[in-house]
């Protein structure tokens, strides 16, 4: 056997790999690196062990699990990657400025027109993994008025963003903000399944929306997707051509978590935010020949949720509006908004 074959099988038994053997040509092929990781044995969620697997995957040279929560429905990737190679990943994973003007251009529209109709005279906005600060740029110019700050893991996007539009800007992860006030508007935006610990994003999230103000979040929509994609394959493929599966169909491996709309919706009520509604998120904005085959799509799930009384949302991704209630006086009467 030759170093690096042993070297390979050695990589492959610590990242995961149970039947290294079967991997080695595949680690050979993909230049396999030594990379750290940690296992998670219970939901970060809810603390349950009992679980099943949605599938399977690799991510940073590392075999990843994705499964699902007994307890409370959450999915979650059983390996975390050494924190640096992460934040490492992240600051050079933005993409360039057409993605953020052009592409998203349609969903950062809808997300500014949210802010707009909630945010007071003189507001204050906190947006969460804001990134280079393109969507509170829309914001602001709808809205001069409002005070703005952005938190982002990446030192480099925060720096953008106070250079070129001269937002506050906070370089942090979401779940470890320190802030010393409340926000008429919180927006967590496609942010929220990067946070390794998502309970500690819960307990800080009351702290950071203004009695009265609301949270606005945007997750993917395909849990059903992926689990229905999955069992179609366990039916036509082989156990074997399974173990060797590298990745799970519309599933992110960026991603820790896949956070369904009825965890995300009884989690924010938890939290005592009331109500919580739930509306289709905008597409990204295709090519030229493909864009009004997705403006019909979006009118047509648009047509649906409602049809449906906001029980079906059939967009790849979704929206969750929670307004924090005012503080009532006592005999029950709630202050008037300002």
């Amino acid at each position: 056997m030759t170093d690096e074959r042993q070297g390979l099988l050695a990589t492959l038994k610590n990242q995961g790999f149970a039947e290294a053997e079967r991997w080695v040509d595949y680690a050979r092929d993909h230049g396999f690196q030594q990379i750290r990781s940690q296992r998670v044995s219970r939901c970060p969620n809810c603390g349950t062990e009992s679980h099943t697997q949605i599938g399977q995957y690799v991510y940073y040279s590392t075999l990843m699990r994705l499964n699902l929560c007994a307890g409370c429905g959450l999915a979650y990737s059983d390996r975390r990657i050494d924190p640096l190679i992460i934040r490492t990943h992240f600051e050079r994973a933005y993409k360039d400025e057409d993605y953020f003007l052009d592409r998203r251009s349609r969903l950062f529209d809808q997300l500014a027109r949210l802010v707009d109709g909630h945010a007071p005279s003189g507001g204050s906005v906190l947006d969460i993994g804001g990134a280079k600060g393109h969507l509170m740029a829309v914001v602001q110019r709808r809205r001069p008025d409002l005070h703005i700050t952005i938190s982002d893991l990446s030192k480099s996007a925060c720096t953008w963003a106070a250079t070129t539009y001269g937002f506050k800007t906070i370089c942090s992860a979401a779940g470890a903000l320190h802030v010393d006030q409340v926000f008429d508007v919180v927006v967590m935006s496609d942010v929220i399944y990067y946070e390794p610990e998502p309970a500690k994003l819960w307990t800080l999230l009351p702290n950071l929306v203004a009695p009265g103000g609301i949270v606005i979040i945007r997750v993917p929509n395909r849990l059903l997707l992926i689990r229905l994609a999955q069992a179609i394959r366990r039916f036509v493929t082989s156990k074997r051509a399974r173990d060797m599966r590298d990745r799970i169909m519309f599933f992110n491996p960026e991603h820790l978590f896949i956070f369904s709309r009825r965890l995300l919706t009884r989690r924010l009520s938890s939290l005592g935010f009331d109500p919580v509604t739930v509306w289709p998120s905008e597409l990204l904005t295709p090519g030229a020949q493909t864009r009004r085959l997705h403006t019909l799509y979006y009118q047509v799930a648009r047509l649906v949720h409602l049809g449906t009384l906001r029980r079906l949302t059939i967009t790849p991704s979704l929206l969750l509006v929670g307004r924090r209630p005012l503080p009532a006086h006592r005999g029950g009467v709630e202050r008037p908004s300002a």
